[in-house]
């Protein structure tokens, strides 16, 4: 069955005249939450503050947290921001090697000229 460019008009201006629906706020857990507080929590850390007046302060703000799960959290952030930061630099210092005349990157082989690309050393005793 076909469509004809009045149907389509029509039904593309019933489209546009569709009321907006508002999004719903976005839940957050506790961990969530201490996350994307967590810069926050930081720089309040420099300037003194220790986590149980912090976990006081967010208390007092309505996000119910103790001292312990404060500190808990903040580590795993931690872990977490180490744990990328480690494997952004692997993939970094990762090496790709390429062919050395333009006919084998084209044909995706290798020249004869790149076929050896390092110069092997004796072994030693040495560790």
């Amino acid at each position: 069955m076909g469509y004809t460019n009045e149907k389509l008009e029509a039904i593309a201006a019933k489209l546009k005249n569709m009321p907006v629906i508002e999004k719903k706020k976005q839940e957050h857990s506790k961990q969530d939450a201490v996350k994307l507080l967590s810069k926050e929590i930081a720089l309040l850390q420099k300037r003194g503050y220790t986590l149980d007046q912090i976990a006081e302060t967010l208390r007092g703000e309505g996000l119910d947290i103790t001292t312990p799960t404060l500190k808990s959290y903040l580590q795993r952030i931690k872990a977490g921001k180490n744990k990328d930061s480690k494997t952004a630099h692997k993939t970094e210092s990762k090496k790709t090697v390429t062919p050395v005349n333009k006919q084998a990157a084209e044909t995706g082989q290798q020249s004869k000229e790149s076929e050896a690309f390092f110069t092997p050393k004796p072994d030693s005793d040495d560790i």
